[in-house]
């Protein structure tokens, strides 16, 4: 029916739109009380992920033809954060080259820290900064790797031997997917091994709420997009009325679950990185940003949006760790 053809086009209409809204709340509130660049600089990408994810996965369902194209920029800018996270979590800990410093000093220090599950009856290891090197690469390839095989699946795509199929092992996406798998797993099991590690340094900024935010969004958005690819493979994906063909229902389900799930992450995000205790900073006095005439969380919101994508921060940090890496 007509009815039933609208159906996930409204839903995923409006759950993208409050998602959207309340997350652009939550980025002025952080750019009005910009008391700590640094660290609310990085909030303030990761917020955004809600947004693009959002707008991108409904303009996937409106648009069917260009959803491939729209999933991709939305499965791209995910490298981007997990990216930013771990840059985040470096910040809080006074930055890489405070964490090499720390790590040289306790790395070979106390009992070790034990393996996560399944692994857990594996020795004990230590976080050195030979370890924290190993981990800031792991999730650097991913950052370099994802965007490189965005670009290759539109070639293809173009090309026509991209494919959709698990089962058509004469087209690439099987072997993409393999691929992009590996890469997120080394990335995401990196984060893991350095939130065991920091865990208590890091307590006072809740790491694992905010893991699992991040965490959340990518699991719903790839795992969740190869339950659905793998339930069409095995023809056990029923039919929408909406998406007439196969690909399209797989397509689309995927773009119209993550629209209303962006709504639950925008909410979390409220209190996971909300900007309460910035704000609270600004009251009792801003910190004076090296170099700058004026403490920045006077300047106004236009202001340090403009820092905050000017991403300044991330070219130095590149800097680093690659100054890092070659020092290994």
């Amino acid at each position: 029916s007509e009815k039933g053809r609208k159906f996930p086009l409204i839903i995923g209409g409006y759950c993208a739109a409050l998602a959207t809204i309340l997350s652009i709340f939550q980025v002025l509130e952080h750019l009005a009380g910009f008391s700590d660049p640094e660290i609310q600089s990085r909030i303030v990408r990761i917020l955004f992920m809600v947004p693009i994810y959002a707008t991108t996965s409904w303009l996937a369902i409106a648009y069917s033809d260009y959803a491939v194209y729209l999933d991709l920029i939305r499965d791209m800018y995910e490298s981007y954060v997990i990216y930013t996270f771990f840059s985040l979590m470096i910040g809080f800990l006074g930055g890489l080259d405070e964490c090499v410093r720390l790590f040289m000093i306790t790395g070979h220090t106390g009992e070790g820290h034990g393996h996560p599950f399944p692994l857990c009856h594996l020795q004990r290891w230590y976080m050195t900064p030979a370890v924290l090197y190993r981990i800031t690469l792991a999730i650097l390839q991913f950052m370099v790797l994802k965007p490189l095989c965005t670009v290759i699946v539109i070639v293809l795509t173009l090309c026509g031997v991209y494919g959709s199929s698990f089962s058509d092992f004469s087209n690439s996406f099987i072997y993409i997917t393999l691929i992009y798998n590996i890469s997120i797993t080394m990335a995401f099991t990196s984060l893991l091994y350095f939130y065991i590690a920091t865990k208590e340094l890091l307590k006072d900024h809740h790491p694992l709420l905010k893991f699992t935010c991040i965490k959340g969004v990518i699991f719903l958005s790839y795992w969740q997009s190869l339950t659905i690819a793998i339930l069409d493979a095995c023809g056990l994906l029923p039919r929408v009325p909406f998406w007439e063909k196969g690909e399209e229902t797989r397509l689309g389900l995927q773009d119209f679950l993550i629209c209303c799930e962006m709504l639950l992450f925008a909410i979390a995000h409220k209190y996971v990185f909300g900007a309460k205790e910035y704000v609270q900073g600004l009251q009792v006095g801003a910190r004076v940003v090296r170099g700058a005439v004026l403490p920045t969380a006077k300047q106004g919101i236009w202001t340090n949006l403009k820092r905050t994508l000017a991403h300044d921060d991330v070219a130095d940090d590149f800097a680093a760790t690659w100054g890092f890496i070659r020092a290994f």
